[in-house]
């Protein structure tokens, strides 16, 4: 499983780093559903709403979103729907502080991991995690065969902290197949390697599998192709900014992230990666 470091490694770049790529209404930092958006606002704001409507969310709901982020699907949540409160939960310790400087006392952040995650009153009525599932195993997790159990152990401890009628709405990332050229296998070593140290991605069957008996899939969505976008758009943006942000956070930091948006958007669009968005519905009586 990736650690603080691992997370904070990647995320805690500065908060006005990602500002200057990332959406300007919900700063989110995953793929965004471009079925019938023009514009990665509109795109990460379709993806939100998809994601809190497979979780159920609604007004009154108490929501927990496990990998927060900056807070953007929490926002929406107790400002669109109307939720009572919206807990997050983030390794980073940026973005908690930016979600505390948000000022609204319907948002909860927390710098800790789902693992020991205690059981609190009352129980949550929706639960949601958007680009987090990623990080829970590690290479070694993989290699070990180990990573199947703790994936289950996230589904186990969904279920624990919610009430019986609690959907979850899970996005992730999934490995379709390995690399088939050099340049494919560069690829994947530089994201592995240079981009999500201590991070392994799971197979469509390891999600499935992994959820039994807790959840059935109520519905879902594969749409690597958006996240080919989303990328671009990062890319775009970010280049567009480049002597602004070499300039305040160096050259070498923004010619990686560039470098890790291409070699992911090359990823998605052949096929070797693919982005996963699942409705689970509770198993009645699993615990």
């Amino acid at each position: 499983m990736a650690t603080a470091a691992d997370i904070q490694f990647h995320y805690d770049v500065h908060n006005d780093f990602y500002a200057l790529f990332l959406d300007r209404t919900y700063r989110a930092y995953s793929c965004g559903v471009w079925e019938s958006a023009d514009s990665l606002e509109a795109a990460q704001r379709a993806k939100i709403e998809r994601i809190c409507a497979f979780a159920g969310i609604k007004s009154g709901s108490r929501v927990l979103d496990i990998g927060c982020g900056w807070g953007g699907l929490m926002q929406h949540a107790v400002q669109e729907l109307g939720a009572r409160e919206a807990v997050g939960l983030t390794l980073s310790e940026d973005q908690l502080a930016h979600v505390s400087a948000l000022g609204d006392p319907r948002l909860k952040a927390s710098l800790q991991s789902w693992v020991g995650l205690s059981i609190a009153e009352p129980l949550f009525d929706a639960v949601t995690s958007v680009g987090a599932f990623e990080h829970f195993a590690s290479r070694d997790d993989r290699l070990q065969g180990r990573q199947r159990e703790i994936y289950q152990q996230f589904f186990r401890t969904c279920r624990r902290v919610s009430t019986e009628h609690a959907w979850l709405g899970l996005q992730t990332i999934v490995t379709v197949c390995g690399p088939r050229t050099l340049a494919e296998a560069r690829d994947a070593r530089y994201l592995l390697d240079k981009v999500f140290p201590g991070s392994a991605l799971p197979s469509v069957s390891d999600v499935q599998a992994s959820a039994a008996d807790l959840y059935e899939v109520a519905s879902v969505k594969r749409i690597g192709q958006d996240y080919a976008r989303t990328l671009a758009c990062w890319r775009e943006r970010l280049e567009a900014q480049r002597d602004t942000a070499a300039a305040r956070f160096g050259a070498d930091v923004v010619e990686h992230y560039l470098h890790y948006f291409s070699a992911a958007e090359r990823s998605f669009a052949a096929g070797v990666t693919d982005l996963l968005q699942v409705a689970f519905r509770p198993v009645a009586g699993a615990a």
